[in-house]
C-alpha cells in the first residue's frame, strides 16, 4: 500500500491531481447513470465538445478554462434542448449540428490565437497541471451536478423509463430534459481539464455501463458507478506515475478496462446461472 500511496503523499502537483480525480469521478459517475439509461452516450460525447469553444475564448482572454467551458456547455445545453423540442428537427439532429459547429469554431479560435499545447491541453486533458483555482471551480461545479441530480433523481428515472407515463403524472419532460444537459455539462466541465474532451466520454460512459451490467437497480448504480469511476482516476494516475504514460489516456484506458472486466463478469455469471439451472 505504501508504493500506491507515496507518490501522493510525496508531491503536491500529484495531490492535486489525486483531487481532480475524485471531483470529475463522483460528477461523472452519479450523472453517467443517467446518461445510460437515457442512452444519451452520443449526446455526452457531442456535449463534451462544444465546450471547446468556450475554452478556447477563455484561453484567450486570460480567464480560467473550466469558467469558460461551462458557460458554453450550459449556452449549447440550451440550444440543443431548444432545436430538440421542434419536431422538424429532433433530438440527433440539434446535437450534430450544434457540435459541429461550435468544436469547429473552438478550434479555429484555437489555430488563430491560440497554440497547439492549448488544444492538446483541451482535447486529451492535463490532469497533473491542475491548479487550485481550477479545483475550486471543480468542486463548486460538482457539488451543483450532485445537488440536482438528488433532487431530481426520481423525475430523470422516471422519464427514462416511461416518458408518456412522466408527462401523464405531471412532470415535464422538455424541461426535464434541459436541466439533465445543464447538468452534463456541468459534470464534463470538471473532467475537461482533467482528461479533456475526446477522453470524457470513457470516464462518463464505462464506469456507469459496468456498474450496470453488476446490478439492475438504479440506486446501486448511482453510488457504484462513481466509485468505479474514482478508482479509475486513481489506478489512471498510478500508471502514469510508474509506466510513465499520459495521465488522461491512462484513466480513460482504466475506465475501459472496468467495462470490459465486469462484460466478462456479467458473461461469466449468465453461463454459471444456465449451467446451474440446466443441472437442476
Amino acid at each position: 500500500m505504501s508504493a500506491v500511496w507515496d507518490p501522493f503523499v510525496r508531491y503536491e502537483f500529484l495531490q492535486r491531481a489525486l483531487a481532480e480525480c475524485v471531483l470529475m469521478g463522483v460528477a461523472c459517475g452519479v450523472l453517467g447513470t443517467f446518461v445510460v439509461l437515457r442512452g444519451l452516450t452520443y449526446t455526452g460525447e457531442s456535449l463534451s465538445h462544444t465546450l471547446v469553444p468556450g475554452a478556447a475564448v477563455a484561453l484567450t482572454i486570460g480567464i480560467s478554462v473550466l469558467a469558460g467551458a461551462l458557460v458554453a456547455g450550459i449556452l449549447t445545453s440550451a440550444l440543443i434542448a431548444l432545436l430538440a423540442s421542434r419536431r422538424d428537427v429532433g433530438e440527433e439532429t440539434a446535437v450534430g449540428v450544434v457540435f459541429a459547429g461550435a468544436f469547429a469554431a473552438g478550434v479555429i479560435l484555437l489555430t488563430i490565437r491560440g497554440s497547439p499545447k492549448d488544444l492538446d491541453t483541451l482535447l486529451f486533458g492535463s490532469v497533473l497541471g491542475v491548479s487550485p483555482g481550477d479545483l475550486w471551480l471543480g468542486l463548486a461545479a460538482a457539488s451543483c451536478v450532485l445537488a440536482v441530480c438528488l433532487a431530481s433523481a426520481r423525475s430523470f428515472v422516471l422519464v427514462a423509463f416511461d416518458r408518456e407515463f412522466a408527462q401523464a403524472s405531471g412532470l415535464r419532460p422538455l424541461w426535464l430534459d434541459a436541466a439533465l444537459l445543464v447538468t452534463l455539462a456541468g459534470a464534463l466541465t470538471v473532467a475537461l481539464r482533467g482528461v479533456g474532451a475526446l477522453l470524457v466520454l470513457a470516464l462518463l460512459v464505462a464506469p456507469a455501463a459496468a456498474a450496470r451490467l453488476v446490478s439492475s437497480r438504479v440506486w446501486t448504480m448511482l453510488w457504484l458507478a462513481p466509485g468505479l469511476a474514482v478508482t479509475c482516476g486513481i489506478v489512471g494516475l498510478e500508471l502514469s506515475y510508474y509506466a510513465g504514460l499520459a495521465a488522461g489516456a491512462s484513466i480513460a484506458l482504466a475506465a475501459t478496462g472496468v467495462f470490459a472486466l465486469a462484460v466478462a463478469g456479467s458473461s461469466l455469471r449468465s453461463q454459471l446461472g444456465s449451467r446451474l439451472r440446466t443441472s437442476r
